[in-house]
């Protein structure tokens, strides 16, 4: 969560008093601008941490913003989607029908051993780990990662976030009571 304190809004009011709506406007602008570099970073993040690939994060993803209005200082960004197949993380071997056991792994440097996976590619083309729910041939059951939002939501990645965004909020916050004393920006 991005805190603005009660200091830097009294210092923004009355460096814009004349101005109509000055602070709301360069409030909102610094905010949305927060936002976006946050949404753009924590794709980042979540590359530095997890094994998964970009293809495949950016297919299973669903992003929102909210922005932030001269009316509604409020603004989020959240992430939603659907698990990824665990085939998309790291895992050896790639190609099916090697004998080989499967080893996967999540989180970069990590992984196991998967005794009774196997790597398949189905009739409609689609390759990934699957493993057997019985002891017999059918059915199999795909094994899955994680989603982008629960990848998000790893405490790292949130802490750098954060401290990112209200970074770039507060150096946004001058650079707006800047343009709007300058006569621009609205």
């Amino acid at each position: 969560m991005i805190e603005i304190t009660s200091e830097t809004i009294e210092r923004t009011q009355a460096l814009l008093a004349g101005i109509p709506k000055g602070a709301e406007r360069a409030f909102s602008a610094a905010i949305n601008r927060g936002l976006s570099h946050t949404k753009t970073q924590a794709f980042k993040q979540v590359k530095k941490v997890y094994a998964v690939k970009q293809s495949a994060l950016n297919e299973a993803t669903k992003t929102r913003a909210q922005k932030a209005s001269t009316g509604n200082l409020a603004g989020y960004i959240s992430f939603s989607g659907v698990k990824i197949p665990l085939y998309k993380f790291q895992v050896t071997p790639k190609t099916p029908g090697t004998g080989k056991k499967v080893r996967a792994g999540v989180m970069k440097g990590g992984g196991a051993v998967f005794e009774s996976a196997f790597i398949a590619k189905m009739e409609s083309g689609h390759t990934g780990i699957f493993e057997r729910i019985t002891s017999r041939r059918l059915p199999i059951e795909e094994k899955m990662g994680l989603s982008a939002a629960q990848m998000v939501q790893n405490e790292v990645i949130m802490d750098q976030l954060t401290q990112e965004a209200q970074e770039k909020v507060d150096e946004r916050l001058n650079h707006e009571i800047e343009r709007i004393l300058n006569g621009y920006g609205g």
